[in-house]
């Protein structure tokens, strides 16, 4: 089969990041696949060297639109895959003009869109064979705040795929001194709420002797953050990493880890922390409980209640047996359920139903 996936950026994120891995896995299934794309970004280097890439050079919908429509006139394709809001933008007039089967990928769970959003969705989805939803709430949502045809609607979870890392001393150097290490991978952005930590920083330093919070990631909220911890005088408890391409070992010195967003769909960096054998906590919102099995997996906490997030960190601190254990089950229950391989076998059997 011969597939296009469409994406706007290829920088840091949990969405780019689901497309690497399936572009990678369908093209190693033997489809042919090809990313096309428009602004450059890190991610590209994790792509098979066999997957094509395809550069549209401006974000203008309606110029890449018609930048598209001539790719596709010239380039025939089996099914298009569009991935999240522009993409879907730009990928749904051309598709339709020129007969090709259009899934689109709905990663996140679009509140922030307004009235003259849900219209657009709504054109959209009616022009679309098939809308794949991360997770049960992002289905919910499409189905009772913008009212599009649950006929056309399915879920089809995103998945993981840890790469392996080389050269990172410090997470030894944190290990060495018996630290009780609080994990956070992501972007730096308001959503992500990761000012949280700092709050946790200021409870848990009256508990716990030693412990380091590291934060992997970045983001526009970055630079306030680290203002934050050197007002607080913090230093000594946080360390941020910047990003990184493959954060895998930085997951394997985690003894917790953390998610405190705000709005959340399907994390990606919940599922890579679960499947290293971490206890994750996380607010209830969006596809989290879906992924964290409460109390037996890790936590999942009443949004923003900061002292019960706290409380728990405190009972993994104290019992390390339970933490491992979590751990166990934790990565038991992610790989079983959300491998890379269940998601393209379901991915390929809708690909071919659409």
């Amino acid at each position: 089969m011969k597939i296009l996936i469409i994406v706007r950026s290829m920088c840091h994120g949990g969405a780019e990041k689901q497309v690497v891995v399936d572009a990678n896995t369908l093209q190693k299934n033997g489809h042919k696949v090809t990313i096309a794309y428009h602004k450059n970004g890190s991610l590209l280097t994790l792509l098979n060297k066999d997957v094509d890439l395809y550069k549209v050079k401006t974000k203008n919908i309606f110029i890449a639109s018609c930048i598209l429509f001539r790719h596709l006139i010239k380039s025939k394709y089996d099914v298009i895959l569009a991935h999240m809001f522009w993409a879907e933008k730009v990928a749904s007039i051309p598709s339709k003009l020129t007969g090709h089967k259009l899934i689109l990928v709905e990663h996140g769970l679009g509140l922030w869109r307004k009235w003259y959003h849900i219209l657009i969705m709504k054109f959209i989805a009616s022009l679309a064979d098939k809308v794949l939803c991360t997770c049960e709430s992002t289905l919910r949502i499409r189905i009772e705040k913008e009212g599009l045809n649950s006929k056309k609607l399915s879920i089809l979870y995103n998945s993981f795929e840890l790469t392996e890392s080389t050269g990172i001393e410090m997470t030894q150097e944190i290990k060495q001194r018996d630290y009780f290490t609080i994990g956070y991978v992501g972007r730096f952005n308001k959503i992500k709420r990761i000012k949280t930590f700092i709050e946790i920083a200021k409870k848990l330093r009256k508990n716990i002797e030693k412990f380091k919070i590291i934060l992997v990631g970045d983001g526009e909220e970055k630079k306030r953050i680290e203002e934050e911890i050197s007002r607080n005088h913090f230093n000594e408890y946080f360390s941020l990493t910047g990003f990184v391409l493959s954060p895998s070992q930085y997951y394997q010195s985690f003894d917790i880890f953390i998610l405190p967003s705000k709005r959340e769909a399907f994390s990606v960096a919940l599922l890579e922390a679960s499947a290293s054998g971490i206890p994750c906590l996380a607010f209830d919102t969006g596809g989290n409980a879906e992924i964290i099995q409460d109390a037996k997996t890790g936590f999942i906490l009443p949004d923003y209640n900061i002292n019960q997030m706290v409380n728990k960190i405190l009972l993994l601190y104290e019992n390390p047996a339970i933490r491992k254990q979590m751990g166990i089950e934790a990565k038991r229950f992610v790989t079983e359920r959300f491998s890379v391989e269940r998601r393209i076998s379901l991915f390929e059997k809708l690909l071919n139903e659409a």
